[in-house]
């Protein structure tokens, strides 16, 4: 099933003095690409996010922010004394060079970043067993509703992909008339041209001419060029049952199926009024292709 890498999914688990909150979002990316925000005390805990999402997950930049409240049965503060001392030390400096009044309080270093610190050292094996349980399980829950999301999105996705893919067979269907008979047409009125310039060549060589005009007609051919833009038609849609990466190769396609309306244009521009139909044709094909081009890399 074809997955959007956009979405969102929350989860929290709560027990006796504890809550864990979870929240993933995820856009899309060319590989996998995590992104955790947890508290400083927890970031043990990190690492277990990180493989539930690389475990879930194949592609999309994830950010994931995570909460947890726990009331402990004992508070041990720790305090940076290189840091106090730093601080210290700095405003002695700064009293002689400049008049400044004050001291420092307990209030003020308690402002400072990083200067108290929570220690987890207090932390029974029993009590980060039970809280790397919620967060398994909140990440756990978060994961499967964000999946959903993507599934969600990722059929939105199909439904204007398919849209746009039922505009490109009906053009290449389009090109495809046009080009039936076009080399003998194209022939006619090379040479109905030639002749209507330079009459005297068509009488002093007329059977060299008419072979110069066949083999140039013959390199306006596009027959080749609708064979190949069906069969990568064909290809694009059996990757919608496709579980593996199949944006990446659907984007591959893509650029294929755009290098096959390239050349028909290049070989169709500043013809007549047929060719200028098949070149029409051809863009509105370059148009469905680009926005294809927009919505797949979205997908997983």
């Amino acid at each position: 099933m074809i997955t959007s890498m956009t979405g969102f999914g929350s989860a929290r688990a709560e027990g006796v003095n504890l809550t864990v909150l979870v929240e993933v979002k995820s856009v899309n990316h060319r590989y996998i690409d995590v992104h955790v925000k947890i508290p400083g005390e927890f970031q043990s805990f990190e690492n277990q996010i990180r493989q539930k999402i690389s475990s879930t997950f194949k592609r999309g930049r994830f950010d994931i922010f995570v909460r947890i409240d726990y009331k402990r049965s004992a508070v041990r503060l720790e305090a940076n004394e290189n840091l106090i001392r730093a601080y210290v030390d700095l405003q002695e400096r700064l009293k002689k060079q400049f008049p400044i009044e004050g001291t420092l309080s307990m209030e003020t270093l308690s402002r400072i970043p990083g200067l108290v610190t929570v220690s987890d050292s207090d932390l029974s094996q029993e009590e980060l067993s039970r809280i790397a349980a919620a967060v398994d399980a909140s990440a756990g829950e978060a994961c499967r509703k964000l999946s959903h999301m993507r599934r969600a999105e990722g059929e939105t996705l199909m439904r204007d992909i398919d849209s746009r893919l039922a505009a490109i067979a009906r053009h290449v269907e389009t090109v495809a008339g046009g080009a039936n008979g076009f080399v003998e047409h194209y022939r006619t009125q090379l040479l109905a041209r030639i002749a209507e310039l330079a009459p005297e060549l068509v009488n002093e060589s007329s059977h060299r001419l008419e072979t110069e005009a066949l083999l140039y007609a013959e390199r306006s051919d596009v027959t080749e060029e609708i064979t190949r833009l069906r069969s990568h038609l064909g290809q694009f849609a059996a990757l919608k049952n496709l579980n593996d990466e199949a944006g990446k190769r659907m984007d591959f396609i893509l650029q294929e199926m755009n290098r096959e309306v390239t050349t028909i244009l290049s070989k169709t521009s500043g013809l007549n009024e047929r060719g200028a139909a098949i070149g029409q044709a051809a863009i509105e094909i370059k148009v469905e292709i680009e926005k294809l081009r927009e919505q797949v890399q979205n997908i997983e």
